[in-house]
């Protein structure tokens, strides 16, 4: 049985809404549970899950050198983040290693790699390097807010998103991707459910990157999907059902649930439910928990004290205490163990490129306010140290934006998160 803290225990008798939160069963058992639903859908799935995640790891390796030498990488991380994917989500195992031998036969010839802004004719979508629909629709996504301009004019949604571009097709789309059925198809639509749902909920509810028209039906239809269809109502939190033995269970994802939050800006009810359930399910492995293998991860950690932001002032002064040490925790280990001497931040394969590690890295800084101290709402300590790590970190931004494995629109956020005009 897990030991969790002090702190969690005093969340686990927490009122929110007149019933007690606990764990869930389904999010406690989750990473056991999916493993087995794969088994039983291939009962070799461990021994080639094993044998091309090694491969994975070393090629993985061989991408984070070549971006650090300086090479064009995007498109080599597509690739790598598309067979990634596939690991986990996915028991199709010739087309794993198709992915890995393609991104084998990229690597070996690192000057030849093409750019990844280059539109596809057929639906104006950009993501050349990956085969994923819903893969193409973020690098999409992406690739139009880095090119919107400051006072973009009206758009209507783009062509790659006919697929779901009515209420109807939307809902069918996301009903279908909410639920995964492992054991029946071999696949766990919770990578591409969380991906779709973020993109979807920044292009049809902010109507970013461009100022995209449309229909005020479509929002309500999405809107309605969210909070009634798609939600927990037990935790308040978002993330995917499986169908198992003749009944369907409802598995939290602390990735999705930061981005609905986050996107929405906070204006999501229940807000003490949220916080009541971050906190138990601390130790939980991802994708429900904080921790990434036992250990703090600052993507995670952006995450969750987004979350405990938008939850700060619907929480008593026992709870923001709670937080307060938590980020103490996070903000040590950040400093004193994920950022490196030459102001990156230490990348594991999980962060998809060094850029993106870069970025968590400094997001986590920014948002708990560490530079700024009007947004440093969970204490009233001083960090005179901050100024000289901020120039650190920009320092070595600027020194490697230009060859950002993910295109260099994560270091173009890095540089915002620090408040710095890189038009300078």
């Amino acid at each position: 049985m897990k030991k969790y803290s002090v702190g969690c225990l005093i969340f686990l008798s927490v009122l929110a809404k007149g019933q007690i939160v606990s764990v869930p069963e389904s999010d406690l058992h989750a990473s056991e549970r999916l493993l087995q639903d794969f088994i039983s859908y291939d009962s070799l799935y461990v021994k080639k899950r094993s044998e091309a995640a090694i491969k994975a790891k070393i090629l993985a390796k061989k991408v984070f050198e070549l971006e650090a030498k300086g090479y064009n990488t995007s498109c080599v991380h597509q690739i790598l983040y598309e067979a990634g994917s596939l690991l986990y989500s996915s028991a199709d195992f010739a087309l794993i290693n198709k992915r890995l031998n393609e991104l084998e036969a990229a690597i070996s010839n690192p000057e030849a790699q093409t750019s990844i802004g280059v539109k596809d004719s057929a639906d104006d979508s950009y993501g050349r390097c990956y085969n994923e629909w819903f893969l193409k629709v973020v690098a999409s996504y992406n690739q139009l807010e880095k090119t919107a301009g400051d006072n973009p004019a009206p758009h209507p949604l783009p062509r790659f998103l006919d697929r779901i571009n009515t209420p109807e097709k939307l809902e069918n789309y996301l009903t279908s991707i909410s639920v995964s059925d492992i054991r029946k198809t071999g696949v766990d639509n919770d990578r591409e459910y969380n991906e779709m749902h973020a993109t979807l909920l920044e292009m049809i509810i902010k109507g970013s990157p461009q100022n995209y028209t449309v229909d005020s039906t479509f929002k309500k239809s999405l809107l309605n999907m969210l909070f009634n269809k798609l939600r927990n109502p037990v935790t308040g939190w978002w993330g995917e059902s499986y169908i198992r033995n003749g009944h369907i269970e409802f598995v939290d994802n602390l990735s999705t649930t930061f981005h609905t939050i986050s996107y929405l800006k906070g204006k999501v009810p229940d807000m003490d439910k949220v916080i009541a359930t971050l906190f138990v399910v601390k130790n939980v492995p991802y994708p429900v928990g904080w921790l990434w293998k036992n250990e703090y991860w600052n993507h995670n950690n952006m995450d969750v004290v987004t979350l405990f932001k938008y939850g700060w002032h619907q929480v008593n002064d026992q709870q923001q205490n709670e937080m307060s040490y938590e980020i103490d925790k996070m903000l040590q280990w950040c400093l004193t163990v994920s950022l490196q001497p030459d102001g990156s931040f230490k990348a594991i394969p999980e962060d998809s490129s060094i850029e993106e590690a870069q970025y968590y890295g400094i997001s986590f800084l920014a948002r708990i306010g560490y530079f700024d101290k009007s947004q440093r709402f969970w204490t009233n300590k001083e960090f005179p140290e901050s100024v000289t790590i901020k120039e650190k970190l920009i320092s070595y931004v600027k020194q490697h934006k230009n060859t950002g494995g993910s295109g260099g629109d994560y270091y173009k956020g890095a540089l915002e998160a620090l408040g710095f005009n890189d038009s300078k």
